[in-house]
């Protein structure tokens, strides 16, 4: 008989091991709280139009790339909808103090050669910077799905520089090193604590085939969802976790919120560490372990603007769209005092199915704090008072405004707007705070940082953003670690690669 595995949490982590030990023989059943599958990645509906919530553009899904051979493995890569972003620029950055923009353009030599056109009195500087870049993202063998020794987690003295120092031991063209900072909210990047090879393996993989989901991203929770049900798992909907009963370091059975009670050989949480523990009564759980895991740093979070245009009326972009008040404000968006709020923003035009010159939408990001909204955090969705509502109309009205000076008439092609915020994301998707990457990396202590998939209850494992890499990237090698703990993860290597042979 099958060993059964119970996960917590139906996110892109949940779903992809869930798949990875379904193809081995497991019975796998998810729960997930929410009425849909896919955590980030899944998507809904406002006033007829499409959204997605979390992940808005990938890299590493072409032909050999490593996404593209862990969802092929699964004989799900070739089924997906996946547009290329603009070559020549898949990423545009708009610093307003002196009206420059910056375009990143897809492929090694092509991003290297437009920069130098940028900056053309730095040209070796850039060279050595993607030089680094490189050699240390191609130098991590899980990043790479190569086994060393047996070791997963590989550090070398590397991980131990910042992204702000890494960057400047290798430009001194103050504004350029802005720029290469462009896409520190992809990660939560701090300039100071932020390791650099997390700043180098989201670098590269964007630059590497950055693409978008046609019609967005849930179609890869539904193809993992099919995927486990084919193979006799069960993905379960509106059934939130509420209890963890351990008796001798193990688990029993969860009891979902109504009452219903589920057990299985092994139990997988995907989601926040610290969440999940306060499931468990603390007197069945290693004091120091919990404490640690409840009181480690989360990253900053975001409020977010959800946009339905006129039709006809702003233009499609191919690519998504950085703006910065000026260079400082690069790496300080998330310490803007509230009067200044926002000092930028990261904005996309969602693609959709048959895309023509208009867009139909946009999601408008801009990074934030959660203790902006502490004062509700002991509230729920729909229930939180009109002083909440009032502010986040507020928000919502200053992020707008902003768009508009920088996209002269862009409130005029507005239809309808509404917005999410810190704890929208914290209700919805299971974050602590609502924080956008889960816990915070931090180059000056790496081992404190680094959560490992088995825990101090012989039969629970985490998966997830917060034992890896966060995001499309690092979640499903997360997930590949995870289940490779019960499986072998040199003998799931091996079939990964394989079956990309």
């Amino acid at each position: 008989m099958a060993e059964k595995v119970v996960f917590i949490g139906g996110g892109l982590g949940g779903l992809v091991c869930g798949c990875l030990l379904a193809n081995e023989g497991y019975e796998v059943e998810i729960l997930e709280k929410h009425s849909i599958i896919g955590g980030g990645l899944h998507c809904f509906t406002h006033k007829g139009v499409n959204f997605e919530t979390g992940i808005h553009y990938i890299g590493g899904f072409r032909e050999h790339d490593v996404l593209f051979k862990i969802f092929n493995y699964l004989g799900i890569a070739r089924n997906l909808a996946i547009q290329p972003l603009d070559t020549n620029g898949f990423d545009v950055m708009h610093v307003g103090s002196d009206g420059r923009k910056y375009r990143m353009g897809v492929g090694r030599e092509n991003y290297t050669q437009i920069l130098i056109e940028e900056f053309p009195e730095q040209a070796e500087n850039i060279r050595n910077y993607v030089a680094a870049m490189y050699s240390i993202a191609d130098d991590i063998p899980l990043f790479n799905l190569r086994i060393v020794n047996d070791n997963v987690w590989y550090f070398d003295e590397r991980f131990l520089v910042s992204v702000g120092e890494f960057i400047k031991s290798y430009i001194t063209d103050y504004k350029l090193q802005q720029v290469l900072a462009w896409s520190n909210t992809l990660y939560a990047g701090e300039e100071n604590t932020t390791p650099a090879y997390i700043h180098t393996l989201v670098t590269k993989f964007c630059i590497e085939g950055a693409s978008r989901f046609v019609g967005g991203t849930q179609q890869l929770a539904n193809a993992m969802t099919s995927y486990i049900e084919d193979r006799g798992g069960r993905v379960i909907t509106n059934t939130k976790a509420a209890r963890i009963e351990v008796e001798n370091k193990r688990i029993e059975k969860i009891l979902s919120a109504d009452n219903r009670s589920f057990t299985g050989d092994y139990y997988i949480s995907a989601i926040h560490p610290a969440m999940l523990l306060d499931m468990i009564d603390p007197e069945k759980i290693q004091h120091a372990y919990r404490n640690r895991l409840q009181n480690l740093e989360n990253t900053y979070s975001a409020v977010t603007v959800f946009v339905i245009f006129k039709p006809g009326s702003f233009p499609f972009m191919n690519h998504n769209y950085y703006y910065f008040d000026d260079y400082e404000t690069v790496w300080n968006s998330v310490e803007c005092p509230d009067e200044l709020f926002p000092p930028g923003f990261m904005m996309l035009t969602p693609t959709c199915p048959n895309q023509g010159e208009f867009a139909e939408k946009a999601i408008i990001n801009c990074v934030i704090k959660h203790d902006r909204f502490e004062k509700w955090s002991n509230t729920h969705i729909g229930k939180r008072g009109s002083d909440y509502y009032e502010l986040k109309a507020r928000y919502q009205k200053k992020i707008l405004d902003k768009v508009d000076q920088v996209f002269p008439g862009f409130n005029q092609c507005v239809q309808h707007a509404f917005s999410s915020t810190p704890l929208t994301l914290r209700d919805y998707l299971g974050s602590k705070n609502g924080s956008l990457y889960g816990y915070k990396k931090d180059c000056r202590n790496i081992v404190q940082t680094q959560i490992l998939p088995r825990t101090k209850l012989e039969n629970l494992l985490l998966t997830g953003q917060n034992i890896n890499l966060h995001g499309i990237i690092g979640v499903p090698l997360s997930a590949i670690v995870t289940a490779g703990t019960l499986v072998g993860y040199e003998k799931l290597l091996n079939k990964i690669n394989e079956a990309n042979n």
